[in-house]
């Protein structure tokens, strides 16, 4: 019997969500506290709790199916684009038009072929923020290797050490003006995410103990992820001249995961979270097309430059989302029957 992880829906929601406000921050003009903004741009780091959530959800669909042999690779792949490539071409598209450079040209094919995570230096500008999209389709590639790494729990664990271990020589050695450029980003590459997708696979193979664990301790637990929350803003990044950024990410985010895979919330589960738990790598992909459409007609600092703008921003880039990411699928489900009904008349 297939187990469902709906509190898994609000983690989603609220990383999606806070990347939004984060980026909106990051590309406007506002007056921000110290405090309030240090917060906001923190919430950068809610794409690793997103890359977490991808492992434990892609081991829970199909990690049993892969170890019984009950689904085939083209089932599997074809699903993978099936999902990501109509939404991302057209966010594409959009670019070249409005850019009209043979620089974007050559990036949006390359990107277009979801596989652009393999470059050395993955730095896209056609759509900025789909590096993340690059990361995680490497997972979706790799995923039948991993589940071969995990076969068991014994493996796994070892899988998982040794993902910590080269994500960390990544940032001491390889990462360095030795090997990459000036401007590289580390978060970028998949070896240094890898951690990320194994933890959330670690959660899934043990997920049994850990239900037991935490619904024993419920509010123990619950007190111990807030003051992990805490330690993570008050220890730094980094210790002894060692980037520790990945490790304080995973323990906070594991932590966080272990807590939602096993009670029951009504923040962490509703129609409204999971609706845009449903929508939200296109909420994602498409953030900064409804962003600069907001930009362009001058309604960025309605208020001024203080943060009553800021969330009325964030406010209107979200509803512009969903109103845009209707008005696509509709279009492309009139395109699909269409296509469906022509290729039946052919046949």
């Amino acid at each position: 019997m297939k187990e469902w992880y709906d509190n898994l829906d609000g983690l989603r929601a609220i990383s999606c969500l806070s990347i939004i406000a984060m980026h909106i921050k990051a590309n406007a003009d506002y007056n921000f506290g110290i405090i309030d903004g240090q917060i906001v741009d923190s919430w950068t780091q809610f794409v690793p709790l997103f890359l977490i959530i991808t492992g434990f959800g892609m081991f829970c669909g199909y990690y049993d199916k892969f170890q019984n042999g009950s689904i085939d690779l083209n089932t599997f792949y074809s699903k993978r684009y099936g999902k990501l490539l109509p939404f991302f071409i057209t966010l594409i598209l959009l670019d070249i038009v409005m850019d009209r450079s043979s620089a974007h040209v050559i990036e949006g094919i390359t990107e277009a072929t979801l596989v652009f995570g393999l470059l050395p230096n993955n730095q896209p500008e056609v759509i900025g923020v789909c590096w993340t999209l690059g990361v995680i389709f490497l997972f979706y590639m790799l995923f039948p290797f991993v589940v071969y790494l995990c076969w068991n729990k014994k493996r796994a664990w070892c899988t998982f050490a040794v993902s910590i271990v080269m994500s960390l020589f990544c940032s001491l050695y390889f990462f360095t003006d030795k090997f990459v450029v000036e401007d590289f980003a580390a978060r970028h590459n998949f070896l240094y995410c890898a951690p990320f997708f194994m933890g959330g696979g670690i959660m899934y193979l043990n997920r049994g103990e850990i239900k037991n664990f935490v619904q024993k301790f419920r509010w123990l637990w619950l007190v111990v992820c807030i003051c992990l929350t805490a330690l993570w803003y008050w220890i730094s990044g980094e210790i002894v001249g060692i980037d520790v950024t990945m490790l304080k990410n995973l323990v906070l985010f594991m932590a966080w995961l272990m807590y939602a895979i096993s009670v029951k919330s009504r923040v962490l589960n509703n129609k409204k979270v999971k609706y845009l738990s449903g929508i939200s790598l296109e909420l994602y992909l498409a953030q900064m097309v409804i962003f600069r459409v907001i930009e362009k007609v001058h309604g960025l600092y309605l208020f001024g430059h203080g943060r009553i703008s800021f969330i009325a921003t964030v406010l209107m880039v979200i509803a512009g989302l969903i109103i845009y990411i209707k008005i696509w699928k509709t279009i492309w489900n009139l395109i699909r029957g269409y296509s469906d009904k022509l290729s039946k008349k052919l046949c």
